[in-house]
């Protein structure tokens, strides 16, 4: 009997044997990954690695926006416990020291936190012999970020944009969101040791490194960028405008040079909370051109024929579909050619002139030039504006659009319309950047200049710039010339639609001129704007236009943009431009 019950506990003893072996082996072998992982975390944290943005410079290399290590620098006090009170003490005068700290003060946070980890410094910039110096301490603790930082303060703050790091996730505005793919790059990863109190300690073992963000060097120069607001910070309140904007383009290649609009950005860290400030008007603006419009009406007109130019009509007051159309501020023309109606501004000639083109050639005309469609331009909230499908146009719809009415659009729309003219009929797609680099300056990616389409010819576009040279030197845009080159261009002065509801504003307007230098091959283009100026300014002859030869004025003295363009003795005659126009016919 004892016997069976010795054999019994032998099995028993050997089947829990058995047992324990199995498990241990599942543990060890098939469960080890696991336990592995749970063992680790234990005293492991595992640490994003963040990476550093890409910059973003200028055409000539000059810094926009940078990225800059800090470090937020901590002290785990549970590793002062058991030292010496003079060496603790020690320890806070040489942190307070590094960091510019009251010494006193270090001590007694150091003293009174009890075993917490206190942070000292959040976005401290370190040197190497600091950094050395405070990890020698061994109660120091470091996470590394990346701050951005904006070299040329203000200037072109609403075009770049704003990018920071919350702590619950970034925000970007402007060109900072607008190429965030490119500029932000990808965090690694790192596992970080814990100390037995407080979490992390100081070593980091990097598993996944991070990959850096690249660097852009946009079309932008910050010389251009810089006159550009000055000469608007000038010009609202001499006009006592409620804001304004003004856009410079490079017509042949499409360039974006500067794009500036109001408020102008002064205190990057006093607009950084208001989102309005970071909306650039260029871009994400809509407005009725006005009779800058008249540029791509007489375009429309030229290229179909559909105007005798040397015929004169009478330029009074007329009624289309029982809506009476008038002159500016009822101005009496009289009989009036097409150079004199051009130069003077006369709503009633292309209104009456238009209708001797079909709809459909007119709206596809417009089309053309990228009304009323996306400009392709890389830039959050962008606007299309409108160009209303001409199911939608009522018997006055293509007669008030001749003159800038019942159609929207951007700044930068007006603008690449009127480089077709400019640069002989090519349809540019916007550029904002020239190059995409990497932090050792390696070009990825360089852009070259695209044609959309050819929507005239070279020979349309120059008489064209000859009525806009025109239209400077003997009409309404005579306080846009400048005495050393020769200035083409064209005012606008357009009623503002009224606020959630139909019809215009009475007395407020938007005042606009739509220029390039030098008149027979521009360099530049540009685009000025003045949003309800008072009475007195609210032509585009006494704002927009005296706005133009300011910035066009402050680019000849501070810059080479413009330099070898003096004017020729005799050049570019306005008889010379009739001469064009009657040679076309």
């Amino acid at each position: 009997m004892l016997l069976t019950r010795l054999r019994w506990l032998q099995t028993g003893a050997f089947v829990l044997f058995a047992g324990l072996t199995v498990r241990l082996g599942d543990l060890q072998i098939r469960q080890h990954e696991t336990l592995l992982e749970i063992g680790t975390n234990q005293w492991l944290d595992a640490v994003p690695v963040p990476a550093e943005r890409g910059n973003i410079y200028d055409r000539q290399g000059r810094s926009l926006a940078l990225s800059v290590t800090t470090w937020r620098v901590g002290v785990s006090t549970t590793s002062l416990r058991g030292k010496d009170p003079g060496e603790c003490a020690a320890i806070a005068d040489r942190v307070a020291g590094i960091f510019d700290l009251n010494p006193v003060e270090t001590r007694r946070r150091l003293t009174e936190a009890g075993g917490k980890h206190i942070v000292l410094a959040s976005r401290a910039v370190l040197h190497r012999d600091s950094l050395l110096a405070l990890r020698r301490l061994g109660c120091v603790t470091f996470d590394v970020q990346h701050d951005r930082v904006y070299p040329q303060g203000g200037t072109g703050a609403s075009l770049l944009g704003h990018f920071r790091d919350t702590g619950n996730g970034a925000v970007a505005n402007g060109l900072e969101q607008a190429y965030d793919e490119l500029l932000a790059g990808t965090p690694g990863e790192a596992w970080r040791h814990k100390t037995p109190h407080r979490g992390p300690g100081d070593g980091l073992e990097v598993v996944t490194p991070a990959r850096d963000g690249l660097d852009l060097v946009l079309t932008i120069d910050a010389d251009l960028q810089a006159i550009a607001e000055d000469c608007l910070e000038i010009a609202v309140p001499e006009c006592h405008a409620i804001g304004g904007a003004v856009l410079i383009i490079d017509p042949n290649t499409g360039e974006v040079l500067a794009a500036a609009d109001t408020p102008v950005i002064r205190d990057r860290t006093e607009a950084a909370e208001h989102k309005r400030f970071w909306d650039n008007y260029n871009f994400t603006g809509s407005y009725e051109p006005g009779s800058v419009f008249k540029i791509f009406t007489a375009a429309s007109l030229l290229a179909r024929d559909a105007v005798d130019t040397t015929l004169a009509i009478d330029c009074d007051d007329q009624q289309f579909d029982g809506y009476r159309i008038r002159n500016s501020e009822g101005h009496d023309f009289g009989f009036m050619s097409f150079m004199d109606a051009f130069a003077h501004s006369s709503n009633v000639y292309f209104a009456r002139m238009v209708l001797n083109l079909r709809r459909d050639e007119f709206f596809r005309d417009l089309q053309l030039l990228g009304f009323g469609k996306p400009t392709g331009a890389v830039y959050p909230g962008q606007t299309r504006g409108l160009c209303k499908p001409m199911k939608d146009w009522s018997g006055r719809t293509q007669s008030t659009i001749a003159f800038g009415q019942e159609i929207t659009a951007s700044p930068l729309q007006v603008a690449l319309a009127g480089a077709t003219v400019a640069n002989g009929g090519r349809l540019m797609a916007p550029m904002m950047v020239r190059e995409v680099r990497t932090k050792n300056g390696s070009v990825v990616e360089r852009r070259e200049p695209v044609v959309y389409q050819e929507v005239m010819s070279e020979r349309l576009a120059e008489v064209i710039r000859g009525a806009m040279l025109r239209a400077v030197t003997e009409g309404t845009g005579g306080k846009a010339s400048v005495p050393w080159t020769t200035v083409a261009g064209k005012t606008g002065t357009a009623q503002k639609v009224r606020e959630g509801a139909t019809g215009y504003e009475y007395g407020v307007y938007i005042a606009s001129f739509l220029g390039m230098v030098p008149a027979d091959e521009p360099r530049l283009l540009i685009l000025t704007i003045l949003d309800e100026p008072d009475q007195s300014h609210h032509y585009a002859s006494a704002s927009a236009a005296p706005l133009f030869a300011r910035v066009v004025e402050q680019i000849g003295r501070s810059t080479s943009w413009l330099s070898g363009v003096a004017v020729r003795k005799g050049a570019w005659r306005t008889d010379e431009g009739q001469s064009q126009v009657t040679a076309w016919r």
